[in-house]
């Protein structure tokens, strides 16, 4: 049973996260690259971060700005918009009390493990975000993170003035005066989550009118992209978490049975005895993996080469023995048979 809980990891999206280092970049001229992050993790924002990986972003950024606060002055892009879900869906609402709805059921396509309630005591409504897997002093800036993109969502309805009744926030605290500031309301910290505390009748300010357009309730999702929102594997899960930790690690280059152990922070020899025991190598295990995120890329139009290059190989020779053993047919060939079956009359 340990070696399950060592397994236990949650996922966030890199979309959910961008806005942090796009803010960072333009107010810090703080780059992914001064982090030691690919770029090509954010390229199409649905990749699959451990939310490990995140707080340790998070932590590093506070040491990089020199600034405890750095969320705080990056507030303005902490927006839910970034995650540029058709027709803006999740604030496309007639009211704050659908927003509220929308997000609370709909961000666990952009991050497990991680829950959005509300819980109601008198006039006042709590809206809360409870996070198990932020920790120490990451789990301050993830809270205030959430916080404020909350926060900016409320405002989109109640307007730039509005002024939450109460916050509190999990982990230790982050510049009591510059934080209350921007809610304007007491602010308290060490919470076991995260509450922004405001008015029932709040709920049902609408939406301003621009907003809030035929558009917006029209707008449809492709089946690829809908299928890209139900790939979120729960954190116990273990084969979809043991997959999308392989596809993670390739970003930083082939994947390796130590580079993945390292993710999940155990050794090499207890994540070779994990696998024992569901029946998988490593070496069959991200073979697969690879497999079918190379389909995936040859789906989308991507070149061989750039394939390769994408998922860790060193060059495309390599990519072509490994998809051969999975797929008893070369990459060129199956991209042949693609080519051949979209050609196909209707």
């Amino acid at each position: 049973m340990g070696m399950v809980l060592i397994l236990d990891t949650a996922f966030i999206r890199s979309s959910y996260i961008a806005p942090v280092f796009k803010g960072v970049e333009a107010h810090y001229g703080i780059s992914l690259t001064d982090l030691s992050i690919p770029e090509a993790l954010f390229d199409e924002g649905m990749e699959l971060i451990p939310f490990n990986e995140a707080s340790k972003w998070f932590t590093q950024l506070e040491t990089l700005t020199g600034e405890a606060d750095y969320m705080v002055k990056i507030q303005c892009y902490l927006d839910i918009s970034a995650l540029k879900i058709p027709g803006n869906w999740f604030l496309s609402a007639p009211d704050l009390a659908m927003c509220f709805r929308r997000i609370n059921h709909g961000i666990c396509s952009f991050h497990s493990g991680a829950s959005y309630y509300p819980l109601q005591s008198g006039n006042i409504l709590k809206w809360c975000y409870n996070n198990p897997y932020a920790k120490e002093r990451a789990r301050s800036h993830d809270s205030l993170r959430v916080a404020i993109t909350l926060f900016n969502a409320i405002k989109r309805f109640s307007g730039n003035h509005y002024r939450l009744k109460k916050l509190r926030l999990s982990g230790p605290p982050i510049k009591q005066q510059e934080t209350e500031a921007i809610f304007g309301c007491p602010v308290s910290w060490n919470a076991a989550q995260t509450e922004l505390w405001i008015s029932v009748d709040d709920l049902f300010t609408s939406s301003p009118m621009d907003d809030f357009t035929a558009d917006t309730l029209t707008s449809s999702v492709s089946l690829a992209q809908f299928e890209k929102y139900l790939n979120m594997p729960q954190p116990t899960d273990l084969p979809k978490v043991l997959y999308e930790m392989v596809n993670y690690s390739r970003y930083y280059g082939l994947p390796t049975v130590v580079s993945v152990a390292n993710l999940f922070g155990i050794s090499r020899q207890q994540l070779q005895r994990r696998l024992q025991k569901v029946g998988l190598s490593f070496t069959d295990l991200s073979g697969y993996i690879l497999c079918n995120q190379a389909i995936k890329y040859m789906l989308e139009g991507k070149e061989i080469n750039e394939i390769a290059q994408r998922l860790g190989y060193a060059n495309a020779h390599s990519f072509s023995r490994s998809f051969a053993r999975f797929r008893q047919q070369t990459p060129t060939q199956y991209m042949n048979k693609i080519n051949r079956q979209n050609k196909k009359p209707l």
